[in-house]
């Protein structure tokens, strides 16, 4: 029997394991800089705490609304803590 090759070979995963670990370190340390960028930003505008975090949550949530992945990104878990620690080391500050 003639088999032909694959056509759509990169559609097949092939990382190792100890890849996909880094590559997971590596996104949670992109999301949370992704999460001070948009809290320095807010800051900057003047948006209360309580509404920069729930702006950040609502946009997150809609970036990862389950079409394409299977679950909220880890991120959110720890949203409330950097958005709080980071207009907490923003105050007083002329940025």
């Amino acid at each position: 029997m003639d088999r032909r090759p694959e056509e759509f070979d990169y559609l097949n995963s092939n990382l190792s394991e100890p890849f996909n670990k880094k590559i997971r370190i590596r996104s949670s340390e992109m999301f949370e800089a992704e999460v001070r960028e948009r809290a320095k930003l807010l800051f900057n505008l003047r948006f209360s705490v309580e509404k920069a975090i729930s702006r950040i949550r609502h946009n997150l949530e809609w970036e990862f609304d389950q079409t394409w992945n299977k679950s909220a990104p880890a991120i959110l878990e720890q949203l409330d803590s950097i958005v709080r620690n980071h207009y907490s080391k923003m105050q007083g500050k002329l940025d």
